[in-house]
Order: C-alpha cells, then sequence, then structure tokens
C-alpha cells in the first residue's frame, strides 16, 4: 500500500529485496517493469530473472534487445520505461504495471539523464507501486517526502549503511609491491615516498600478473574512455593466467559462438580465451557484451576494463577494483570524481559469500590523486 526507497550499499541484497516483491506480485497475477539505467545491468538481471522465475514470465527492452515483450516481468532502460508512460498518456491508456522498480535511483541528481527519472516519477500513475533502489542517496527521507507529496501515496525508506563486505584501500608502486593507501591522518609513508619517486606505473598486464600473485583477482579496471579499454585487452592477451583456465574460457566461448556465430571475426576472442581479459563498453556489439557479461559472472575471466561512466551498469562479481585516475571526463572535460561517482566504483569490490574483503587498488599515475580517493 505504499512506495518504498531503499538506500543500501552494493551488494547488501537490494536486488533480493526486488526479487521478493516481483515473486509476491507474480502469485497474485500482476505485473512489474524492472527499469536499470544501463543495458548490461539490464541484461544481467534479465539473466538473472529468467533463471528466478523462468523464461517465459521475463522479457527486456532495451534500445538493443525486445523479447517476450509481454511478459509479467518486464527488464528494460529507465528511457524505455519513461517513452511507455508518454505513450500510454497520449492514447489515454494506464501503463501495463502494478509496479515498477527502478534502480540506480540516485541518477535523480544527474544533470543529464535526471530529468528521466523525474518524469517517471511524476508521469507514473499512483495505483502503481514504486520501489527504487539506490547504494547513494544521502537525502533518502527527503526524496519520500518529495515523492508522497507528489503522489499522495505514502512512501517508506529502508536503510541500511554498512558494507556486507569490508573493504580495503590499497596501493600498487610501480616496483610491484602492494601497501595500504593511508588512513584517517592521511596517506601511508610507504605511499608518499613512491609517490615522490615518481617511477613509471606498470603496464596493466604486469598489474593483472601482481594481482593473480596476490590472489585479487578477479578485477574490474575502471578505465577513462572504450580506445582505452581496447588497448588494455590487448596488452593483457599474453599475461599468463594458469593453462586449466584458459581450457575452461575456450569451452565457454565455443559453447557460445555456436549461438551466435557473426562473432567468429572478433578482435578481442584471442584476448579473452588466452589471457583471460575483456573490454566491456558502449562501442560494442550487444552479443559480445554479453559473452563477456556471462564470462565474468561464471568466474572465467580475470580482468574487465571498462569505463568509469559505467560503474553503475557492471553487475559483476569481482574481489577487486582498479582505479586508474581520480577524474573523469563527463562529456565537456575532465573533472574530479565525486564521492558517489567513486562509491560507485568501489562498491563493485568483494563478492557476497564469496569475499571475505573486497579491495580497491588505486595505481599511480599522471591523472590521479590517491588523497582525492581515500
Amino acid at each position: 500500500t505504499a512506495d518504498c526507497l531503499v538506500s543500501a550499499p552494493t551488494g547488501s541484497g537490494k536486488t533480493w529485496i526486488a526479487s521478493e516483491a516481483i515473486r509476491r506480485l507474480l502469485a497474485d497475477g500482476m505485473r512489474v517493469w524492472y527499469a536499470s539505467p544501463l543495458k548490461a545491468l539490464s541484461n544481467a538481471l534479465y539473466r538473472e530473472f529468467q533463471r528466478d522465475f523462468g523464461p517465459g514470465m521475463c522479457g527486456i527492452l532495451t534500445g538493443d534487445r525486445k523479447e517476450n515483450p509481454q511478459a509479467p516481468v518486464i527488464v528494460g532502460t529507465t528511457e524505455i520505461l519513461r517513452n511507455q508512460l508518454y505513450d500510454a498518456m497520449h492514447q489515454g491508456a494506464s501503463i501495463g504495471a502494478d509496479l515498477v522498480i527502478l534502480d540506480e535511483a540516485h541518477y535523480l541528481s544527474d544533470p543529464d539523464r535526471g530529468v528521466v527519472w523525474e518524469e517517471v516519477l511524476i508521469y507514473l500513475p499512483s495505483r502503481v507501486r514504486l520501489l527504487l533502489l539506490s547504494a547513494t542517496i544521502p537525502n533518502a527521507d527527503e526524496l519520500a517526502a518529495w515523492l508522497q507529496e507528489n503522489r499522495g501515496v505514502p512512501a517508506d525508506v529502508v536503510r541500511h549503511e554498512e558494507r556486507p563486505v569490508p573493504l580495503e584501500m590499497l596501493f600498487l608502486s610501480p616496483d610491484g609491491s602492494i601497501s595500504h593507501l593511508g588512513g584517517p591522518k592521511g596517506l601511508s609513508s610507504r605511499v608518499r615516498k613512491s609517490l615522490r619517486e615518481g617511477a613509471a606505473p606498470l603496464p596493466y598486464s604486469e598489474v593483472v600478473r601482481c594481482l593473480r600473485k596476490l590472489d585479487l583477482l578477479p578485477a574490474i579496471f575502471f578505465l577513462k574512455s572504450r580506445a582505452d579499454c581496447d588497448r588494455a585487452v590487448r596488452v593483457c592477451s599474453a599475461s599468463g593466467p594458469p593453462p586449466g583456465k584458459r581450457e575452461r574460457a575456450r569451452a565457454e566461448v565455443s559453447a557460445f559462438l555456436s549461438r551466435h556465430p557473426h562473432l567468429e571475426g572478433a578482435r578481442q576472442l584471442r584476448s579473452l580465451q588466452e589471457g583471460l581479459a575483456g573490454a566491456h563498453h558502449a562501442g560494442q556489439l550487444p552479443a559480445w557484451k554479453l559473452l563477456v557479461e556471462r564470462m565474468m559472472d561464471k568466474g572465467v575471466l580475470e580482468a574487465i576494463f571498462s569505463p568509469s561512466t559505467v560503474a553503475a551498469g557492471v553487475n559483476f562479481p569481482a574481489r577487486t577494483v582498479v582505479l586508474v585516475q581520480s577524474d573523469r571526463f563527463d562529456g565537456r572535460t575532465f573533472r574530479d570524481l565525486s564521492a558517489r561517482e567513486l562509491h560507485q566504483m568501489i562498491g563493485r569490490a568483494g563478492r557476497r559469500g564469496k569475499d571475505r574483503i573486497g579491495f580497491a587498488v588505486v595505481l599511480p599515475g599522471p591523472y590521479q590523486d590517491p588523497e582525492l580517493l581515500l
């Protein structure tokens, strides 16, 4: 009978709350629309919900995929949901959903895309219940009050602030040694000494070797551009993973290519099979991104290289995230990472049920300010 806003760290069970809500509505013959900001996240959730509720019960609507659109559970991007609301209003109809789930609800504050979330909240009929999920909403009570005022429906807040997997911030020096980044008093003395010496940072292939030796894989590397991700994958093709892992990777790729033969000439196939490394960004074919996602989900890959701008949509299990710079390009200029953007990235570190600790590894570089990340 009420809308609900859940604010809790990544990995703390927000998707479980959504799954239980979906399960209860399906038992009553009702329909659900699950909206996320990015196609990668929608794809991952679609696979998860197909496993949970059955393939026939789920559909997906993104700019790349349209499957089973009449299913009682639809997963898609927030823009598609907003467009459906436009169509329903134009036709004088009501959207075919009894519950709308908005993932990554903090996008409300995004200067470029926030208007889409606002329009969904404003145009959604009050009969449709809302469930908002986010790891980074500092003003959850204020947002709930705004929802209640505008929709005329009570809005509850569920808040949890403790990470399910504790996080350690580490620094990987150019000599391959690793140390704690620092603490309440600032950067550690070892980190300050390394920064003063100013040696060239390790290439990504060496970083992967170091992380493998320290048992810190799999890792997600957040880089500044698609081109950087593609270059990083190429240099990691010979980073030396164990032969047994390569055999498993070849088997996974072979099984996927039997269903998607148009990928057989993909340039990064060798890196995926031999280096156990993949790039994941918006410039790739949907089927290729799906392959990378599935291999990471199954624990086959050691490293994924992804732009920092899609941190919200990366939904892979990773023990470690690697931060190579403390700024990002916002479409107009480079600026320091915001606290929300940093939390979004480091929130991917630590696999619930697999890792006792997650790790964020900071690399030195010309565009890196470790104190900003501490």
